[in-house]
């Protein structure tokens, strides 16, 4: 029976201790002594953990005995997108897909649940990267309340929905189609991004995953120019430093790169919409100060600033909401600040901006916010 690090008083550190020794033992991966190897930067111990995990995970696969099937893309070009999952853009989380059922009851979360949500998501993506089937990846992501992991993935399964299947059935389609090895290294990356931010022994830091409930493709531009304080993107950090950000592309591996997709509905029901979600994770440098910062995504109908706080003294707090093009970054992580709440749900232009973090107290947060139209 599966425990849920909810039903334990594990720590943080401690659950994800406990996943990494069952991946040390299972797959002969040490992630605790890449996450804990001082000479590496973080982003090198991101690209190894990805990468050695990855490798690790389908040498098992391509043994005879190991009951693996449709490994290989059927018609997809498998080693460009493992390649970039492996070897490039090592620090940025791709995108989540969801159900619109499933994305309602996410958006819907508070207090202890946004928590509990974002770190169940650890356990169900350690169960995705032992899937030896595409049918027992769908059902472990399915369980999940994902319809997809990354462009690849779900831009297959939104032709098998424009094809009239039902969400299960396009996502196996999708799974074969791109092949299993594709699909485990998606759930890796993931996986490994999470398990980092549990792991951190940090005191100051957040998870969060941002929903995009729209029809626009959201973008937060020259994000990496902002992610230890510098001013010169739509991304800030007044304090502490950006890990891991989301980034993915548009529909496939040869759109533009973008932060979060934009939903997919089908037909006057919509019965079967996928909205998309990125997660980010932040932690403090060192010193008396916290994680504090703000991230602006624009699209070509409106600019959205969300801000974060884990501050050293000050209550933990999130805020959201309408920005101008040319208005100070600076200035709007003030303004933000100052009015940052636990949560924060407001109605302008027509949509409704959604933004929570789990406590005020405390300095392992957790945060979902939402664009809603």
């Amino acid at each position: 029976m599966e425990i849920s690090p909810t039903q334990t008083p594990l720590s943080d550190r401690q659950f994800a201790e406990q996943i990494m020794d069952s991946i040390r033992q299972r797959h002969g991966v040490d992630l605790r002594a890449i996450f804990a190897n001082d000479a590496l930067s973080e982003r090198k111990k991101a690209r190894i953990a990805r990468v050695r995990l990855t490798e690790a995970l389908l040498d098992e696969a391509s043994r005879p005995d190991s009951g693996a099937v449709d490994l290989d893309a059927a018609d997809f070009d498998q080693d460009t997108a493992l390649a970039r999952m492996l070897d490039t853009e090592v620090d940025v989380e791709p995108n989540l897909a969801l159900a619109r059922r499933d994305a309602n009851h996410v958006m819907s979360l508070r207090g202890d649940g946004v928590r509990e949500y974002l770190t169940v998501l650890v356990r169900r993506f350690e169960n995705l990267q032992t899937a030896k089937t595409p049918g027992q990846f769908t059902i472990e992501l399915v369980s999940s309340g994902l319809a997809g992991i990354g462009a690849p993935m779900t831009a297959e399964v939104l032709r098998e929905l424009r094809a009239g299947q039902s969400l299960a059935v396009a996502i196996q389609n999708a799974i074969t189609t791109i092949g299993l090895k594709t699909a485990i290294a998606a759930a890796v990356a993931v996986l490994t991004g999470l398990l980092r931010y549990l792991a951190l022994e940090n005191p100051k830091k957040i998870l969060g995953l941002v929903v995009n409930d729209t029809d626009e493709h959201l973008v937060v531009k020259d994000w990496k120019e902002g992610v230890d304080g510098r001013t010169a993107g739509d991304l800030y950090l007044h304090s502490g430093h950006m890990a891991a950000f989301m980034q993915d592309n548009e529909r496939g591996l040869l759109s533009p790169r973008i932060q979060i997709g934009a939903r997919v509905t089908y037909g006057p029901e919509e019965p079967d919409t996928i909205v998309f979600a990125g997660l980010y994770v932040a932690n403090r440098n060192v010193g008396l100060r916290g994680t504090e910062g703000v991230m602006i995504f624009t699209s070509p109908a409106f600019r959205v600033a969300h801000l974060f706080a884990v501050p050293y003294f000050d209550d933990n707090g999130t805020y959201i909401g309408f920005v101008t093009e040319g208005e100070d970054i600076v200035k709007v992580y003030q303004d933000f600040y100052d009015k940052r709440q636990v949560s924060i749900s407001r109605t302008e232009r027509n949509y409704r901006l959604d933004a929570n973090v789990n406590a005020a107290r405390g300095g392992t947060v957790s945060c979902i916010a939402a664009i809603i139209q």
